[in-house]
């Protein structure tokens, strides 16, 4: 028996008439979406629901290093309402994405976008991760149009000091009838969700460690113990210390000091500090791509190391209770010192000036800067157009300079006509007045060659010193001491200088006609130290066109293992012959290391107990903030526990210093006797307790 044919059904009117017109339903509402956002675990997998703490207070700096994602889940709840299923929505991850996509201005970069799709992809739900970067920061323009998390450049950094609030944004393009996304057209923001009670706000963020100085490090010896004590200025954005302790011989943790290790997704609560080295030792978790284009770093500076700030505290430190060491706190450059530094072009102390031969942020006062060396210069635009009213050997623009200037480009400078410099005069084609002159068969009368002249200026008049042709109608070539700085017709022999015979590639003018600068790969003597024409800094030739040594600032790899310029000394953490003065490891905060549980921020000193009599360890304070982003600092204090004697031998061990009556002996003339001295006064103890003890002993 053969299968019945299907039964062809007649649709029903009323399907037939939403069908009809369910293209004409309306755009969904912000409130008719869910977000939601998940934390994952090293593999991207979503473990656990973001709860209103992790929400606002978990994202730092390390994490993000490590990156470690987070999870997101947004979906178009089913509602009776029809939606025009034939609108396409877009959804971006970032901070001020409406501003960023319609104006690429000021710090703002375009968010990464996770999809353009229409309404019933949304229904259907879209369920993915990111990377932390992209809360912070927007998409390179070296990116293109690739905008996706995974695959996109973007313009950001995980050791900038950010802090904020993003998340999810949604907007409808085409509202307008313009193409992408404007900025009317975001009805969802980057902060609504359903983790947090209020729906309402975003995933927090702070990379930023703390800025409140930390000084007075000092460790005092006790018996099996050492005390540690600081002080800090005021109350601030510091949340609590850590103390990390290690032998000093061996640079090994302090055996039995272990504190509990924070987890992975450990929430801070205030107690623990977070670095890239503990939270993901064998690597990030996953990575982002990175561009030059940053909008909040300045032109030609650089990232730091991750677990700096990039600045140093004052602190004491030393063997056992020495005096105060104060630390460099403007970095290991210090402009005025009359130290050359690794990025100082020179350093002239009290003589550095704008208007001098070494300027204000030591670097060299050279024409074409922008600053006008006093009895050196004229002028200085900084610029390189010689026709303006300052011309490109920093002189004020005049005739019989040899340059014909523009008079649009240089208001207050009478015209001139023609300009041949010193050949100006009543015999030649300019007059001393600048101003054609009708002659015969002389330089500069014709747009011709005439005569023995080998050359002659596209125009009548216009022939310069500076021009290709010559006030003297002959070519204008490097070496003849006359410098092409405005070329008529061939822009490509511009000539920036011209010293004639002394051209040199060791000399301030290069054989090429281009001023000696650092980085050309010509070393200028009496100047430059060397010049490898790299931006190598941790190679053999300094980015300042200097021989590397310790002290400059920059570690050189193989050579030196730490260089924090002025601020290396034996007894921070950077010694004198660039060696680390306490281990690589305790250095960079390994967990390992911590031998003290959390000390509140309103704390001054703690006691480290457990330790060995007459063996010298390190010991490295780690203060953090809230969300436990701690701050590196460079002091590194020691300190030797020794055994507390009874007072009798004390005196004794001291060399007899007590006398019979049992009263120290202050005149001898070492220092010892002051010393218990004091230390029996300070006890409240005085001789008559001694005496009695030494009567008792007897």
């Amino acid at each position: 028996m053969r299968p019945r044919a299907p039964r062809c059904l007649r649709p029903d009117p009323a399907l037939r008439r939403h069908r009809r017109h369910r293209h004409d339903g309306e755009l969904p509402p912000a409130d008719a979406f869910t977000i939601q956002y998940f934390l994952t675990d090293e593999k991207g997998e979503f473990v656990q629901w973001a709860t209103e703490k992790y929400m606002k207070q978990f994202l730092n700096r390390a994490r993000c290093e490590c990156g470690l994602k987070y999870g997101v889940r947004i979906r178009l709840k089913k509602t009776q309402t029809p939606y025009d299923t034939t609108k396409r929505l877009e959804s971006f991850v970032g901070t001020q994405c409406s501003t960023a996509e319609t104006a690429l201005a000021g710090q703002f970069r375009r968010c990464a976008r996770f999809t353009s799709a229409l309404v019933p992809t949304y229904q259907q739900g879209i369920t993915t991760t990111f990377h932390p970067i992209w809360l912070t920061s927007g998409v390179s323009p070296e990116s293109g149009e690739e905008r996706l998390p995974d695959n996109a450049i973007t313009s950001g950094r995980c050791d900038l000091p950010l802090e904020g609030e993003s998340g999810v944004w949604l907007c409808a393009p085409g509202m307008n009838s313009t193409a992408n996304c404007q900025a009317d057209e975001f009805f969802i923001q980057g902060n609504q969700n359903v983790n947090l009670p209020s729906k309402t706000g975003g995933i927090s963020f702070d990379f930023q460690p703390p800025l409140l100085a930390v000084n007075d490090i000092k460790a005092e010896p006790g018996d099996g113990a050492v005390v540690l004590s600081w002080n800090v200025a005021s109350s601030g954005d510091i949340n609590g210390f850590r103390v990390l302790c290690e032998d000093a011989a061996t640079g090994q943790p302090v055996p039995g000091k272990e504190q509990k290790r924070p987890t992975l997704l450990e929430f801070p609560s205030g107690r623990f500090f977070f670095t890239k080295e503990n939270v993901c030792p064998d690597g990030a978790f996953s990575t982002f791509k990175t561009g030059e284009d940053n909008p909040l770093v300045p032109p030609g500076t650089t990232a730091g190391d991750s677990d700096t700030d990039g600045t140093d505290t004052d602190g004491t430190t030393g063997n056992d209770s020495v005096g105060d060491t104060t630390g460099d706190t403007d970095g290991p450059t210090q402009c005025g010192n009359e130290i050359v530094e690794f990025d100082e072009e020179c350093d002239l102390g009290a003589e550095n000036s704008d208007d001098g031969e070494c300027r204000g942020d030591c670097t060299r006062n050279r024409c074409g800067d922008g600053k006008v060396q006093a009895g050196v210069e004229e002028c200085d635009d900084g610029n390189l157009v010689a026709y303006d009213a300052c011309t490109n050997d920093c002189k004020n623009a005049t005739c019989g300079d040899g340059i014909l200037v523009d008079s649009a480009m240089a208001p207050g400078v009478p015209p001139e006509d023609c300009d041949m410099g010193p050949l100006n005069g009543p015999t030649s084609a300019c007059t001393e007045t600048c101003t054609l002159n009708n002659c015969v068969d002389c330089c500069g009368n014709s747009g011709a060659p005439e005569g023995d002249e080998m050359c002659e200026a596209p125009t009548q008049g216009n022939v310069s010193d500076h021009h290709e042709c010559t006030a003297t109608c002959v070519e204008n070539q490097c070496g003849d001491g006359l410098v092409l700085s405005d070329p008529l017709v061939d822009p490509a022999k511009f000539e920036e200088c011209d010293a004639g015979m002394d051209n040199s590639d060791s000399a301030a003018c290069t054989s090429m006609c281009t001023r000696n600068v650092c980085g050309d790969n010509l070393v200028w003597m009496g100047v430059e130290e060397c010049d490898d024409g790299n931006t190598d800094d941790t190679d053999t030739c300094l980015n300042n066109c200097r021989m590397p040594a310790c002290g400059d600032g920059v570690v050189q790899a193989g050579v030196e293992e730490c260089d924090l310029g002025l601020n290396n000394s034996d007894n921070l953490a950077c010694g004198t012959d660039c060696k680390f003065t306490a281990s690589a490891d305790m250095l960079s905060l390994d967990w390992r290391y911590v031998c003290s549980e959390h000390v509140s921020f309103s704390t001054k000193s703690v006691r480290i107990n457990g330790l060995e009599n007459g063996k010298e360890y390190n010991f490295l304070l780690v203060p953090y903030d809230l969300i436990g982003n701690p701050k590196q600092l460079n002091v590194v204090v020691r300190a030797t526990p020794v055994e507390t004697y009874d007072l009798w031998e004390q005196c004794e061990a001291d060399g007899g210093i007590c006398g019979a009556s049992g009263y120290c002996n202050v005149s001898d003339d070492s220092s010892g006797g002051l010393a218990l001295f004091t230390a029996l006064a300070a006890f409240g103890i005085g001789g008559l307790g001694v005496a009695n003890r030494r009567r008792n002993r007897a």
